[in-house]
């Protein structure tokens, strides 16, 4: 655990924010070249990056707050401040609304400039799954997003004086379920996978986008299995994020159905 990667000038980076900026970055020089490649404009591309990168942090801030309304009683002006009063790092972001509000940016955009979405968002599909990989790795350096109590070979131990340490004292475990981990390699592994797509996927405009988003949905249900969440974060036997996850698998499996039947990606188009 590294919450703070290294120190410029004496100002500590931290490593949750690197890694976004990082995946952020890469991301959209990766759906730059996947534009080029596809004849696409990359001035367009770079745009709906930014819009894209707007819509998430809005996204996942606003689902934070959604989920914890009751702390910002009386304190409005805190929902507009993401970063953590107690120690360095961005704090009060949930992926799960930067996914949603990620999504509905890049359609927003590409509606407001007569773009096709299906051909466009095929650009940005591996950046999708280089963002899990990256930001994964920056919530397990951070001592966030951990896992549950576990003493598999794959086990790991965060400090005392962190949340994931403290609570390994409170329920008496010598090892937590690396989850993070679990997601950051299913996101390499989907990104490999896109990137190695056959000429079928090609073919057919928006089906590598929708593919990818169906395969996050099915990976993160399946690592919430192993994530640490409190009473106030369940629907019942599963969790708000898994919730979320069957909206997406089921929306966007049913695009890439359609898609893959038709032979044409003008659905959202």
């Amino acid at each position: 655990m590294h919450p703070v990667l290294f120190h410029i000038s004496g100002f500590p980076v931290p490593s949750y924010g690197f890694l976004l900026a990082l995946s952020f970055l890469a991301g959209v020089g990766l759906a730059v070249w996947g534009a080029r490649r596809r004849e696409l404009d990359p001035l367009a591309m770079l745009d709906v990056g930014i819009w894209i990168i707007v819509g998430a942090v809005i996204g996942a801030r606003l689902y934070y707050v959604l989920l914890h309304f009751d702390g910002f009683r009386g304190d409005v002006l805190s929902v507009v401040n993401p970063f953590q009063k107690d120690r360095p790092g961005i704090g009060g972001l949930v992926s799960s609304g930067g996914f949603i509000g990620g999504i509905l940016a890049a359609f927003l955009y590409l509606k407001i400039r007569g773009l096709p979405f299906p051909k466009y968002v095929d650009a940005i599909a591996p950046s999708v799954a280089l963002g899990v990989c990256l930001t994964r790795i920056g919530c397990f350096l951070n001592g966030c997003c951990f896992g549950t109590g576990w003493d598999g070979p794959l086990a790991v131990s965060f400090p005392q004086g962190s949340a994931a340490g403290r609570f390994q004292e409170q329920v008496q475990v010598a090892g937590l379920h690396p989850s993070q981990l679990y997601e950051s390699f299913g996101g390499l592994v989907i990104l490999v996978l896109v990137l190695t797509a056959g000429p079928d996927w090609r073919r057919r405009d928006g089906l590598q986008f929708y593919m990818v988003i169906v395969l996050y949905a099915v990976l993160r249900f399946m690592v919430e299995f192993t994530r640490h969440y409190g009473a106030e974060e369940m629907f019942g036997p599963v969790t708000h994020n898994q919730v979320v996850c069957l909206v997406l698998f089921s929306l966007f499996g049913v695009l890439a159905l359609r898609t893959f039947a038709t032979g044409t990606g003008r659905v959202l188009a």
